[in-house]
């Protein structure tokens, strides 16, 4: 009797393949629509470990919105009061304590911005805030002159560094991205704020949320046995200027994956910050989504 012929094996196993295949898409699917459009809970709420940036961001994040003090940079300068003196670290919950969290409510608000191009959203700070430790304190930067702003934001090592423009993108640096990816920061010097248009959000910060998204980024850097962030060397797979004069790369605490996208971290890093966000996106739509629309 003839032994049946491997096809008649293959195609029910290779049916069955892509039947799980559908389900598993449709769910992420449901799931970014669902968790898209749901704000997350003002208290915080902890992402499965799948998610988690590896390095601990999400953890100092909620942590600081349930009042545990943000972290400072290594071998920075702690961040000036209102009087341009620097408090000390360690200050008791006294009269000093009182004095600096009365400085912190009378100071003016931080202005930030969130950008997207409709793939990926950046966050754009100022580069100092007069009293305060700046981003461009924690990167190491000079922060540049006048109203100098930072657009940063975390994604895929390789990724980021050969895909300056989308004509320039290569379907096996993409696919490569989405296997638990190692990743990178991307900071970009801006002469000033972004200019409104439907694609950006402006938020108001206090003082302390402004200390803590810069607290969240700072936690996102890997750093050297010296405590400072690590950049990345322009080579010629990126074109050998970067994504342009005033932009640079830095090593990244986490991995990038189809659950931890660039716009999860944004989203998670306004979350530190006290704004809105959503549950859980990949997608910069729902980014936005929470935030007030601009002003044009």
């Amino acid at each position: 009797m003839p032994s049946r012929r491997p096809h008649h094996v293959l195609l029910p196993a290779l049916t069955w393949a892509l039947r799980g295949l559908a389900l598993l898409t449709l769910g992420y699917l449901l799931a970014v629509a669902v968790l898209g459009t749901m704000p997350r809970p003002a208290d915080g709420l902890l992402p499965p470990a799948c998610c988690l940036p590896w390095g601990g961001a999400a953890r100092n994040a909620a942590e600081q919105r349930n009042g545990v003090p943000a972290p400072t940079a290594p071998n920075a300068p702690t961040a000036p009061n209102a009087s341009g003196v620097s408090a000390a670290p360690d200050a008791p919950n006294g009269e000093n304590a009182e004095t600096t969290g009365d400085a912190m409510q009378k100071a003016p608000p931080v202005t930030i911005h969130v950008i997207s191009n409709g793939v990926h959203a950046d966050i754009v700070l100022p580069a100092r805030v007069e009293g305060e430790q700046g981003l461009a304190d924690v990167l190491g930067l000079d922060g540049g002159t006048g109203n100098a702003h930072l657009a940063v934001g975390w994604g895929a090592r390789e990724f980021y560094l050969s895909t300056p423009t989308w004509d320039r993108m290569r379907p096996g640096a993409a696919l490569r991205a989405l296997a638990l990816a190692p990743a990178a920061l991307h900071v970009e010097m801006m002469p000033g704020p972004p200019l409104p248009d439907a694609d950006t959000r402006t938020l108001h910060l206090t003082r302390q949320e402004h200390r803590n998204l810069v607290a969240f980024v700072a936690a996102s850097l890997r750093r050297d046995a010296g405590g400072r962030p690590v950049r990345i060397p322009v080579t010629p797979e990126n074109g050998g200027t970067g994504y342009g004069p005033g932009s640079l790369f830095l090593e990244a605490t986490g991995r990038f994956s189809p659950f931890r996208t660039c716009n999860t971290w944004t989203a998670d890093a306004l979350a530190a910050a006290g704004a809105r966000a959503p549950v859980w996106t990949p997608l910069p739509h729902f980014v936005l989504y929470h935030l007030p629309a601009t002003d044009r």
